[in-house]
């Protein structure tokens, strides 16, 4: 079923290129980005709308290379997005006492300052996909999307630039994202303060988060700093009267993060469609409750829901041997 499936979404896609291209070289890091294009889709005058993909891993692991990521690219780039896979800067980790979160430590320390990294290291690529004229990125319709520690940085992201954070001030002039998706993720905010301050109204943002999440909170958690997660975020987007697509999974733990690479690829769209590309202004709560949540307790279980994103981690589809694919010894995300 998993080989028919992928099998059906390259034969949709063959006219889908993938291009690589590096976007920055700082130290020992090469941080590249893989623009997949389709080629037979309707250009408009005013470009392709982009929608850029951050891969998860704690900040930790992972790259912009994954069998399910490529799934989800290639479902927007079919679409006549183009459609952006990107590599950020990865830090050291180690557990947290309560073990609920792992506490991230780059060379200085600081759990923010891995945040904060991999977003620059994304604003550095949103300029670079803008400059590549051959790519005709619409500037006024380029949109984040990630999951766990990339759902992270996609709303710190958006939340810094509508604060005039000093490094989003590289982004061009009069540049705003478009919108986001959160694939469980949260802001992180300095110890001490109780919720989020925007100085902008912040584009309209998609959630997906499930209620058993132990990796990412749905409400608040409070570590080395404050994560703010789903629930307040929504909240104050109501409260400001900004456009929010709301899809909260009943039972289901931090899988979604992965899950929804290859699921929920219709709604993310209709998303993309509705509220970016045609400003639907609402606010959509949206409940899911499967008989048996979806989980990641072990690797059994996200072979069973999350097949591609284990069995083809660090892998492009083309690269996995369908007939001959090892089974991970621990879980990853």
């Amino acid at each position: 079923m998993l080989l028919a499936f992928t099998l059906g979404m390259k034969a949709q896609s063959d006219h889908v290129t993938r291009e690589t291209r590096v976007f920055s070289i700082i130290g020992k890091d090469t941080l590249k980005v893989d623009a997949y294009i389709n080629q037979q889709a309707e250009v408009k005058t005013e470009g392709r709308p982009v929608i850029m993909y951050i891969h998860g891993g704690g900040f930790t692991v992972g790259s912009r290379v994954n069998a399910a990521q490529e799934v989800y690219m290639r479902y927007m780039a079919e679409r006549g997005w183009l459609a952006v896979s990107v590599d950020y800067r990865l830090a050291g980790v180690s557990s947290s006492p309560d073990g609920i979160v792992q506490k991230i430590v780059d060379l200085s320390g600081s759990y923010m300052n891995a945040v904060k990294v991999a977003c620059s290291d994304v604003v550095d690529a949103t300029n670079f996909v803008l400059e590549q004229k051959d790519w005709k990125a619409d500037p006024n319709k380029f949109c984040l999307s990630g999951g766990s520690a990339g759902a992270m940085a996609t709303l710190q992201l958006i939340y810094d630039a509508c604060n005039d954070e000093e490094y989003t001030q590289r982004l061009p002039k009069g540049f705003s994202y478009a919108g986001g998706i959160s694939q469980s993720g949260c802001i992180a905010i300095e110890a001490g303060r109780q919720s989020l301050t925007w100085k902008k109204k912040p584009c309209p943002i998609m959630f997906f988060h499930g209620t058993r999440d132990n990796a990412v909170p749905l409400g608040v958690l409070d570590i080395e700093c404050r994560l703010i997660g789903t629930l307040p975020i929504a909240e104050q987007l109501d409260e400001m009267g900004v456009p929010y697509w709301k899809c909260i999974i009943k039972g289901a733990d931090h899988v979604i993060a992965m899950q929804t690479l290859t699921s929920y690829l219709e709604e993310q769209y209709r998303f993309l469609h509705d509220f970016v590309e045609n400003g639907l202004q609402s606010s959509v709560n949206t409940e899911i409750k499967d008989k048996v949540p979806p989980h990641m307790s072990s690797v059994e279980a996200m072979i069973q829901y999350v097949p591609l994103y284990i069995l083809g981690y660090g892998q492009y589809l083309d690269q996995l041997d369908w007939n001959n694919l090892p089974k991970p010894d621990s879980i990853v995300y």
